[in-house]
């Protein structure tokens, strides 16, 4: 459609010819040839944004749409030209809107047509609701355009043999992301402070009678889930992990996993270390609080049958699941987490990766990539998986070898590995030490340190626990 560009950065569509040849044109509405762009809808909200009175409205829109979203390219043009007005201060109504279309030669041979849609008695008389359920359905078909075009794209590139499987659905995914993503905006933006405020009250008001507040889940450790605000994991949270091997990581993981199961959540293990058995073995040997060795002597086994067989029955009755898929990328976590979230949609969920280095070796990674930039992506992509999801998101990491180095081997934030990424991600970043591993004359034996070393909404500090790492288990210690 487009065959000049004016200037003010707009093309030129059908509408809008160079002065000369549309000197004695009549410019006509845009033709209705597209069934993915909603003309009445477009013409309801843009005749909404040049009237007196309804700057709310106006706000709201302009933080649901874009001028992309639009399906006619006048009406980009028109969105476009409104949105640069109000960056400059000026005055948006029609006649600034018609002035500044001819400063800017924006609009020429189409003034008629401005003037006409700011005028129409059907657009004019839209109610409230009417104007945003327009841009509610001109956001939606922004969406189905893009994915729409973006399936297009991959079926080319599979036709004609230019990605591989695993791009291809990266390729997919992303684009399925960044659909929800835009969706979603069109049912939020700025919000009054008194809406948040309500909802920080009645937790208050929870609190005070006693009352449950459920904005996340025990992490099993109650002097744990004091430091952290009181509820443990926090939904929306990205919760960070990290220690050096043999400090006990997995064995945590697998408390906090099962923490949540026993809450009533459903909990989703990514083990791409270890296989599933040996994981479920971990588990078992936590609920059941018997040694891993177990499994490897016929004697003891025939001890601790029944310890076993309880902790087993226990286990299967609880939403507990274990993806011991290795080497998974980023978008094929997402996308697995995504079907489970579906799948167990009457409940809450909680989500592990064990653990989060390993993220880099997905099958998508491009040869050669930076470990530090894999491993920043990765963190991010986790992030926006918790708050997409809403529910905590726990990542292990492993910890550089710096940690070694120092008199005191307590970890810091320096020490997490390839990327300072991470550290801005997260939103809780805890730390496991156990004094024994590096002082056999400790004075504190069976003893690890949980270092909440950053908390984004609360305090920093260290909590004891008595570990049986034998059985991958933790409890409270009592000081």
């Amino acid at each position: 459609m487009t065959a000049t560009t004016a200037p003010f950065g707009f093309p030129r569509t059908q509408h809008q010819q160079a002065p000369a040849e549309a000197a004695n044109e009549t410019v006509a509405a845009p033709a209705a040839i597209d069934p993915l762009v909603s003309q009445i809808s477009e013409r309801t909200v843009l005749c909404s944004l040049m009237q007196d009175g309804r700057e709310t409205l106006s706000g709201q829109i302009a933080a649901t749409l874009n001028a992309q979203d639009f399906g006619e390219e006048i009406h980009v043009n028109l969105f476009r030209l409104w949105q640069q007005l109000g960056q400059s201060g000026q005055a948006r109504d029609l006649a600034a809107l018609v002035d500044a279309s001819r400063t800017h030669n924006v609009f020429t041979g189409g003034e008629d047509y401005l003037i006409n849609l700011a005028t129409n008695p059907t657009y004019l008389t839209a109610s409230v609701e009417a104007i945003q359920a327009a841009a509610t359905r001109i956001k939606e078909l922004s969406v189905t355009r893009t994915v729409l075009a973006s399936a297009k794209l991959v079926v080319e590139k599979a036709a004609l043999g230019q990605a591989s499987v695993d791009e291809l659905t990266t390729m997919l995914e992303d684009a399925a992301g960044n659909a929800r993503t835009s969706a979603k905006s069109s049912r939020t933006g700025p919000e009054h402070v008194v809406g948040f405020i309500s909802v920080v009250l009645e937790q208050i008001e929870q609190r005070l009678e006693g009352k449950e507040v459920d904005t996340g889940v025990t992490t099993g450790f109650p002097n744990l889930d004091r430091l952290l605000g009181g509820y443990g994991m926090a939904d929306e949270d990205l919760i960070v992990l990290a220690a050096r091997p043999s400090m006990g990581k997995t064995a945590m993981e697998v408390n906090l996993m099962l923490a949540a199961a026993e809450a009533g959540r459903a909990a989703l293990l990514f083990s791409m270390e270890m296989r599933g058995t040996s994981m479920c073995k971990r588990m078992i040997s936590r609920a059941g609080r018997v040694p891993g060795s177990v499994f490897n002597s016929s004697e003891q086994l025939t001890d601790r049958l029944e310890a076993i067989y309880e902790a087993s029955e226990k286990l299967g009755n609880q939403h507990v699941y274990i993806d011991e898929s290795p080497g998974l990328s980023l978008a094929e976590i997402r996308t697995r987490s995504r079907i489970f979230a579906a799948q167990n949609a009457d409940k809450k969920l909680i989500i592990g990766i064990d653990y989060l280095q390993l993220i880099a070796a997905g099958a998508a990674t491009k040869p050669g990539a930076d470990p530090r930039v894999v491993v920043s992506d990765a963190s991010k992509g986790l992030k926006q998986l918790a708050r997409e999801l809403k529910c905590p998101v726990v990542a292990l990491a492993q910890l550089s070898r710096t940690v070694e180095q120092r008199a005191n081997k307590r970890p810091m934030m320096s020490d997490l590995k390839e990327s300072g990424q991470i550290e801005q991600d997260a939103d809780v970043i805890m730390f496991l030490y156990r004094d024994e591993y590096y002082n056999p004359e400790t004075t504190e034996p069976g003893i690890t340190e949980v270092i909440v070393a950053k908390q984004r909404e609360g305090a920093t500090g260290t909590v004891k626990l008595a570990h049986q790492l034998a059985s991958s288990l933790y409890e409270d210690h009592l000081q």
